[in-house]
C-alpha cells in the first residue's frame, strides 16, 4: 500500500513533528515522549496471553464515546484484555475512563516509537474513537495486518483534514481501515471523501448517546454547590473556552439585574490558574460577584452570582444542578463540547453560533432542545427566555433528551467482535 504522495523522508519528518506543533505544555510533551518506554516496560512484564484490544481517543469525550462499546465487548468475552491511549493531558489528570487494564499517552507518531510500541504490546485489534487519525500509527498497523475499527466516527464539515495538504497526508492511511461506524450519513460521506472504501463504512449512530443515557449520575461533586445554588435558577456553563468567556459573562451581568437569585456555575475546559484568573476578571468587569471553588464560596462576603469550578472530570455530574446549560466551544467552528451530557439529564442547552456545525448540535437544535446565540445580547435574550419560563424550559429539556438515540454501541461492538473473530458478520448498510 502506498504510504502517501510525499517522499518518505518528508512524510516521516512531518509525522514526527505533528504532535509537537500543537499548543501543549512541556509537561505533556515530556510525558508523551516517554510513553513508548512505559508501554514497552508494561508489555514485557504485564501483557497477558490472549487477545488484546487497543482503544485510542484523543481526549475525554472521545474515550467516553468508546466506553459503552468496550463494556459490550467485555460482556462478549471476559478474557479480553483492553488498553487505552490518548493525546490530551485532560485524560492524564483523571482516573480510568474505560474498563481497561492500562491507560497512557499514545507515543509520538514517528516510525521508531510506533514500531517499538506495537511490537511490544501486540494488539489483535485497534479501536479508534471518533477518528483521531495518526498516519504512522495506521500505516504500521496495516503493515502488521492488525484490523482497525473506528467507532462513533465523525468528521466536522470544515475539518482541515479534508483539505490539501492534510488530505494527502492522511488519506492513504485511512484507506486501510477495516471498518468505520459513522455517526451520520454526512459523516459517512466525509469518511469516503477522506479515502475510506464505501464497503467498510456503516452508519450506526453515536455510541456516546448510549454512554450518557446509561450513565448513573454521581451527586457527590454537586455537594459543595447545592447550598449556594439554593432554590433559584442555575446556569451550569460547561467546558468554557476562551471565546465563550466574555460574551457569556456580559450576558450574565444583565440577567443578574433582573434575576438577582440566579446563579452561574462556570466550568472551564482548562481550569488552569491563568484561565480561572481570566474568568474572574471578566466577572468583575461585568459586575458579577465571583468565587473560585467551594473554598472561595465559604470565604465570600455576601451573595455570589458566579462560582468557578476549579476541578476536572465531574462536569457530567455538575449538570445535575442546572436549570439551563451552556456548553462551550460554539464560538469557534468545529469546537463544540459535548451537548449530550446535559441533554441526557433533560436540561435545555444554549451554545455559541457554530454549535450546529456539530452533529449533536444540529440534532438537538432541530428537536428544539438547543438554541444558538452569537453575542452577549443574544445570549441574554435566550437565557432569559428559558430561565423565566418553566413550561418552555421543561419542554425544551425533554426534547433534548428524546433526540438522543440508543443502539449505536451494540452495532459498533458487534463490528469489532467480528474483526476479533467472535462476532456476527458485518453487513454495511
Amino acid at each position: 500500500m502506498p504510504r502517501s504522495s510525499f517522499p518518505s523522508g518528508v512524510y516521516r519528518r512531518v509525522s514526527t513533528l505533528l504532535p509537537r506543533l500543537s499548543r501543549l505544555s512541556r509537561g505533556r510533551l515530556r510525558d508523551q515522549g516517554a510513553a513508548t518506554q512505559r508501554w514497552v516496560a508494561w508489555a514485557e512484564s504485564h501483557r497477558p496471553d490472549g487477545p488484546l484490544v487497543w482503544v485510542h481517543g484523543a481526549s475525554v469525550g472521545e474515550l467516553l464515546a468508546a466506553a459503552p462499546v468496550v463494556r459490550r465487548l467485555l460482556r462478549r468475552n471476559s478474557e479480553l484484555t483492553v488498553v487505552a491511549t490518548h493525546t490530551s493531558s485532560s485524560v492524564a489528570a483523571q482516573p480510568l475512563l474505560l474498563p481497561v487494564v492500562r491507560q497512557d499517552y499514545l507515543p509520538f507518531d514517528s516510525p521508531e516509537d510506533t514500531a517499538r510500541t506495537l511490537d511490544a504490546v501486540r494488539p489483535d485489534c485497534v479501536v479508534i474513537a471518533r477518528g483521531d487519525v495518526w498516519p504512522e500509527f495506521l500505516h504500521a498497523l496495516h503493515a502488521r495486518r492488525v484490523p482497525v475499527a473506528m467507532v462513533g466516527a465523525a468528521i466536522a464539515p470544515g475539518s482541515h483534514k479534508l483539505r490539501f495538504p492534510a488530505l494527502s497526508l492522511y488519506a492513504s492511511a485511512v484507506r486501510g481501515v477495516s471498518w468505520i461506524g459513522a455517526v451520520s450519513l454526512e459523516d459517512a460521506a466525509r469518511w469516503q471523501r477522506f479515502g475510506a472504501a464505501s464497503t467498510v463504512v456503516e452508519v450506526t449512530g453515536d455510541p456516546r448517546h448510549d454512554e450518557v443515557l446509561e450513565r448513573l449520575t454521581n451527586l457527590h461533586p454537586t455537594a459543595p454547590y447545592r447550598a449556594w445554588a439554593g432554590s433559584g435558577p442555575v446556569l451550569v456553563a460547561g467546558s468554557l473556552e476562551s471565546g465563550d468567556v466574555r460574551p457569556l459573562l456580559a450576558a450574565w451581568g444583565t440577567i443578574r439585574d433582573v434575576e438577582p437569585g440566579a446563579r452561574m456555575l462556570a466550568v472551564p475546559h482548562d481550569p488552569s490558574a491563568a484561565v480561572i484568573a481570566r474568568v474572574v476578571r471578566e466577572a468583575v468587569r461585568c459586575g458579577v460577584p465571583v468565587a473560585v471553588g467551594s473554598q472561595g464560596l465559604a470565604e465570600a462576603n455576601g451573595p455570589v452570582g458566579c462560582a468557578i469550578h476549579d476541578g476536572v472530570g465531574s462536569l457530567a455530574d455538575l449538570y445535575a444542578l442546572a436549570t439551563v446549560a451552556y456548553v462551550g466551544g460554539g464560538f469557534a467552528r468545529g469546537k463544540l463540547h459535548s451537548v449530550a451530557e446535559p441533554a441526557a439529564l433533560a436540561v435545555p442547552i444554549v451554545a455559541g453560533p457554530h454549535a450546529t456545525d456539530d452533529w449533536d448540535g444540529r440534532l438537538l437544535h432541530a428537536a428544539g432542545g438547543l438554541l444558538c446565540a452569537g453575542n452577549a445580547m443574544e445570549l441574554s435574550k435566550v437565557l432569559r427566555r428559558w430561565l423565566s419560563n418553566p413550561e418552555a424550559r421543561i419542554r425544551a429539556g425533554l426534547a433534548a433528551r428524546s433526540a438522543l438515540t440508543t443502539g449505536a454501541a451494540d452495532r459498533n461492538a458487534a463490528a469489532v467482535a467480528t474483526l476479533l473473530g467472535y462476532g456476527e458478520t458485518i453487513t454495511p448498510s
